[in-house]
């Protein structure tokens, strides 16, 4: 993450009333830092960084209050801009579906949300979570630079004799730090730990309802509130636009996220959920909270 991205996330948060204790700082974390060095896919980017909290004094008595954030800086489902749209769900598995919703929404958005200062600085890589070891659909191979394209597996490869049948996971004898085909052995090893046990059955139930409720419930979802947001826009600026022409869903792009909905794109915005997200309150109910969660 480079400088202009915490500042911008400082910035957002001073406009949003958010206070920081001045004997914390917030800067990038220095793990992530290190983990970005080691890929030659993120060496020219911010992908795969993140933030972290650091304390600025050896002590701080813990009755302090070292950050104070207004309810209407927190990101649900009851604040984000598809609020008529979710079915939100107070806990649970659904309760994570309806927040990664809400979050992939505004993600989508880009500049326009009112998060983007706040989500401009999470992670791009989708969090290593358990639901996902293994699941090639949700990572994305477009960085792969590898001339195999997974064509090729090394014949006593670890994973299993299935690890052929891969979609782009390489040897990594060409480019041993191509980032995605390591993030996918990586996976697929992990995931042969969990192989006839208790926890690949729930993993499996979970990957499934994700799917499932990404073709009903995500795609519809969004392409209804982008295609409003089209039509308002359109009215706006009816004088301004020869012929009414407003640009369609799969046509806009910003910094964060093709604004076109994908699978991997909410399997993103899940694992952000699972790995931030928290109970904010009897209103708000599962929630992205800004700075509390880096």
């Amino acid at each position: 993450m480079s400088l202009s991205r915490v500042k911008i996330l400082l910035t957002w948060c001073n406009e949003n009333g958010i206070q920081i204790d001045p004997r914390i700082q917030v800067r990038e974390s220095t793990n992530h830092q290190e983990l970005a060095d080691r890929t030659e896919s993120s060496r020219n980017s911010s992908r795969g960084r993140g933030i972290s909290v650091y304390s600025l004094e050896d002590f701080i008595d813990c009755s302090r209050s070292l950050v104070r954030i207004p309810k209407a800086a927190i990101l649900s489902t009851r604040s984000c801009f598809l609020s008529q749209d979710i079915i939100s769900a107070p806990y649970g598995h659904g309760a994570h579906l309806a927040l990664a919703l809400a979050l992939y929404g505004e993600i989508l958005r880009g500049q326009d949300s009112k998060w983007f200062g706040y989500l401009q600085s999470l992670p791009r890589e989708t969090m290593d979570t358990a639901i996902f070891w293994g699941v090639k659909d949700v990572i994305d191979f477009g960085s792969c630079v590898c001339s195999s394209r997974g064509e090729t597996i090394p014949p006593h490869s670890a994973i299993g004799d299935d690890a052929g049948n891969v979609g782009a996971a390489c040897s990594n004898t060409e480019f041993p730090e191509c980032a995605p085909c390591l993030q996918y052995l990586d996976s697929k090893r992990a995931r042969m730990w969990l192989s006839c046990t208790e926890a690949e059955k729930e993993l499996d139930g979970q990957m499934d309802e994700i799917r499932q409720y990404y073709v009903s419930v995500v795609e519809p979802t969004l392409h209804a509130a982008f295609g409003r947001l089209r039509q308002a826009e359109a009215e706006c600026n009816a004088n301004d636009v020869l012929g009414g022409e407003i640009p369609r869903l799969d046509e806009c792009s910003n910094e964060l996220n093709s604004v076109e909905p994908s699978l991997p794109g909410f399997c993103h915005a899940y694992s952000l959920v699972s790995s931030r997200a928290f109970l904010a309150d009897a209103y708000h109910g599962l929630a992205m909270v800004p700075v509390a969660d880096a």
